[in-house]
């Protein structure tokens, strides 16, 4: 074995705790962060994959010595603060881009199918079907586009705004405040996703409303459900379909501008 090889195992040796602590605070980003998170992929190749991870960013220099109460005590706190700061900072990821079943929710419920929802191989929930279809297309457009190496340095960088064991997690009533308006900002996207959808809906049921009241004899259900069905699936092919690269770009954006704020929320002040 080289020099430069015995000098790299002799590093891991003696700060083996702070490639521990690197690999906590990636492993909670495994778990929540889009397609990373998925039930599908295999444990193992995850707990693999944020290994090697870990190594690198141990070998890169963003993490610098760590100092913490010399027990096991002072140990554990670090870990539970460093698993915190991981899965708030992959979490708002997560929940910026499920917007999108919020949205399909609305649309699902305009025409007519509120009652199919299917399970979501990724999350392991019942969901939408119109949300479930542009999930998975905005996960694709993800991969595609690179998006995912993009979260993945943002997460790198705070390894240089919260230092290790430096998260401010409990009592953070800026962070609370950010994650609150996150949430509402995420509401209203998700609104003006669906909102061309929901609107031309809204006008067809007060049509539908007109001729009820002018031909009686009419049975709205009957002619009302297919008609909403057919107009609803045509504006998704027409409209949905061609803006789904605006709709990826403005979720992508929040998600990423989302993780800048959590981080620099968290860190020490």
């Amino acid at each position: 074995m080289g020099t430069a090889g015995f000098d790299i195992l002799v590093q891991f040796y003696s700060q083996i705790d702070v490639l521990l602590l690197v690999f906590v605070r990636v492993m909670a980003f495994f778990l929540v962060i889009p397609i990373i998170s998925s039930q599908n992929l295999w444990m193992l190749g995850r707990l693999f994959l944020a290994f090697v991870i870990s190594i690198a960013l141990f070998l890169s220099g963003r993490v610098t010595t760590v100092y913490y109460m010399d027990s096991v005590l002072g140990y554990i706190y670090l870990i539970l603060v460093e698993f915190l700061v991981g899965m708030f900072i992959g979490y708002v990821a997560f929940a910026v881009f499920n917007l999108i079943f919020f949205a399909g929710q609305l649309i699902d419920f305009q025409i007519g199918l509120a009652m199919v929802n299917v399970l979501d191989p990724m999350t392991q929930i019942q969901v939408p079907i119109v949300g479930n279809l542009y999930y998975f297309s905005l996960m694709a457009m993800l991969v595609v586009t690179g998006g995912l190496h993009v979260l993945f340095g943002t997460f790198f960088y705070s390894y240089e705004i919260v230092p290790i064991g430096t998260g401010v997690v409990v009592g953070n009533a800026g962070l609370a405040y950010y994650v609150v308006h996150l949430m509402v900002e995420s509401t209203i996207l998700g609104v003006r996703i669906a909102m061309p959808l929901v609107g031309t809906m809204m006008v067809i049921n007060a049509a539908l409303g007109i001729m009820v009241k002018t031909v009686p004899q009419m049975n709205v259900f009957v002619v009302g459900l297919p008609m909403k069905l057919l107009v609803g699936l045509f504006l998704l092919l027409a409209v949905m379909t061609p803006s789904l690269e605006s709709i990826f770009r403005h979720v992508f954006h929040m998600a990423e501008y989302a993780m800048a704020e959590v981080i620099y929320g968290l860190r020490p002040q």
